[in-house]
């Protein structure tokens, strides 16, 4: 394993759910289980949809987190805070109306029924974590940890060619304890 590449644990980009930018939440969560379809026993579950612009580049992930986070009423949005901060209210009283008003909208169905027709642009999380594909293991697991990513899209040179995660890693990492000969 000392010797692994990142490539070696890599899900190719073509192998991996992805949605265009200019789709619905709901378009991306039926590719996200249209993809699901064809794993094997041995791959985790993708935990996200990558997210691809008119030139189909890599432009964010549509995680979990993000999806949940789409069903937040947009009631106050950064440019409101900043000018309520601006005339002098404190953070603490912002997030305490953040807090009281949060759902208070609709009903889960609703919320839902709303985010189902929310753009993907608008919900996803622009990609950051990038790794070149002949970068060794160990530097991956350095970049996991240091950026508490679920994944790290992998590269040659300027170009996205898949994703590493964690949870690949993870399960590479165990096994090699597990199959340990080293003893105390």
């Amino acid at each position: 394993m000392i010797k692994k590449k990142v490539r070696d644990l890599m899900i190719a980009l073509g192998e991996y759910a992805t949605i265009s930018s200019e789709a619905t939440i709901q378009d991306a969560l039926i590719a996200l289980s249209n993809a699901q379809v064809g794993l094997t026993e041995n791959r985790h579950r993708h935990r996200a949809i990558l997210v691809l612009n008119d030139q189909k580049q890599v432009v964010g992930k549509l995680s979990h987190w993000a999806i949940l986070r789409s069903l937040e009423p947009k009631w106050l949005n950064d440019d409101d805070v900043e000018s309520l901060t601006r005339s002098g209210l404190g953070q603490e009283f912002i997030d305490s109306l953040r807090q009281k008003y949060a759902l208070i909208p609709a009903s889960l169905e609703r919320l839902c029924l709303e985010a189902a027709h929310v753009k993907v642009k608008e919900a996803m999380v622009p990609t950051q974590e990038k790794i070149d594909e002949n970068s060794l293991l160990m530097e991956a697991i350095h970049e996991l940890v240091l950026s508490r990513a679920q994944s790290i899209l992998v590269t040659r040179g300027e170009k996205v060619i898949g994703i590493l995660r964690l949870a690949d890693v993870f399960e590479e990492i165990a096994c090699t304890i597990r199959n340990s000969s080293l003893k105390n």
